[in-house]
């Protein structure tokens, strides 16, 4: 097949999102496919990324360099943000000028090849809106709509924004002659918002080598790899730490070690020592630390969205490293670390309860203990398997535009 991918995240930025959809680029392409991007960058450049020809076009208001820049200096409102945010909020389907230079690209390589499939993915809502005007332009092509998480029903949304972005959500939705999304709660969700049950649960994944050996630390460090996004506040782990350590019950040396996060943190004094704040680093060098500086990787998901996975969890699975996960023990989270036997969980709201899970974490660190992985299910969860997934549907029921 000759496959297209249309998406504002892709490689070299340093996001989950991107992450996501550089897996269906390379594993497409090693299942014999071709396969072209258009995507984001920093200047206008075609380049060759593991065997796919990638078509970076450049925003002029704002690179994804430039805004993550001001994100870690902390200027909100430079001039060229403010014109984004009101952009943002008057143009939903996304920056003017930027999807006017990426629709020009994509009905260039239209003019040049036949493709059979298009995939599109949400994170904002642009890739999907470019589809749906090569389809007004009378194109054929099999379309999947990569979702991932959900739309319009995202907590973070006023109810004004909420309700502008469903009427494009039900298009799409509509339209798409498939939805992929990352679980089978959001799955059923968005089946209530259209009338066909054309959906697949590919969900996030891992991209290195399963990791067996296991190593300790010198001194018990719970690890956090990734940035706290919307609701995922870490006042309750803090607070349970540090109250675990003025009862004597952990080291005074134990430490939690944060990677990358870019928003600030209220750390409490008595265990600012303790807390160890890093810079943002390559994926790659987050996997080295994840598998040989920490004893323990946490990770915070405060209640409010259902069905939604942190990407950091699939990273965190072939560490062999016990996984904390400050969740809804009624959520995916729960069964997925179950089934995996990779971790533990408890809701963010339960203040004893993570104390309890801290400590039960501190014991494997302290007996040299290794949790007894469920490695053949954890396999299914690499970003090669889940990638497969898609390419075996449509292996089975795409037909060609003209069947």
């Amino acid at each position: 097949m000759n496959i297209l991918i249309i998406t504002k995240h892709f490689y070299p930025y340093n996001r989950i999102a991107s992450f996501r959809i550089n897996s269906f680029a390379k594993y497409f392409h090693e299942a014999g496919h071709s396969v072209t991007v258009v995507t984001e960058g920093e200047c206008d450049e075609t380049a060759l990324w593991n065997g796919c020809e990638v078509y970076y076009i450049k925003d002029p208001m704002m690179t994804p360099a430039y805004l993550f820049k001001q994100i870690q200096l902390n200027k909100k409102w430079t001039p060229r943000r403010v014109v984004r945010a009101l952009e943002a909020r008057i143009f939903l389907k996304g920056p003017c000028i930027w999807r006017a230079k990426a629709y020009k690209k994509i009905e260039e390589l239209f003019q040049r090849n036949d493709f059979d499939v298009v995939l599109s993915s949400f994170g904002p809502l642009t890739p999907h809106a470019l589809v749906m005007k090569l389809l007004k332009r009378g194109y054929k092509f099999f379309w999947v709509a990569d979702m991932r998480d959900e739309m319009s029903k995202h907590p973070v949304y006023s109810k004004i924004y909420a309700k502008r972005l469903s009427f494009y959500e039900r298009k799409i939705l509509e339209k798409a002659d498939l939805v992929l999304s990352v679980s089978k709660p959001l799955i059923d969700d968005f089946k209530t918002m259209c009338s066909h049950e054309r959906f697949l649960e590919v969900r996030n994944g891992y991209d290195y080598e399963e990791c067996h050996e296991v190593n300790f630390q010198s001194q018990f460090t719970m690890g956090y790899i990734g940035r706290f996004y919307g609701m995922a506040i870490p006042d309750n782990l803090f607070n349970a730490f540090s109250e675990l350590i003025e009862e004597g019950r952990l080291p005074e040396n134990s430490r939690i070690k944060i990677v990358g996060n870019h928003r600030h943190v209220d750390v409490p004094g008595r265990i600012s020592s303790n807390v160890i704040q890093c810079k943002a680093v390559p994926h790659e060098e987050a996997i080295r630390i994840s598998t040989t500086e920490v004893d323990t990787l946490v990770m915070v998901h405060s209640s409010g969205r259902k069905g939604v996975y942190s990407g950091k969890l699939f990273d965190y699975l072939a560490t062999n490293k016990p996984i904390l996960a400050l969740y809804d023990p009624n959520d995916v989270v729960a069964p997925l670390l179950a089934e995996t036997k990779a971790g533990f969980i408890v809701d963010d709201a339960d203040k004893e309860g993570i104390k309890n899970m801290i400590m039960k974490c501190y014991q494997i660190w302290k007996n040299k203990e290794v949790l007894p992985r469920d490695w053949d299910k954890i396999k299914q969860y690499s970003r090669r398997n889940q990638v497969q997934i898609l390419l075996d549907y449509l292996s089975a029921n795409y037909r060609g535009k003209n069947s």
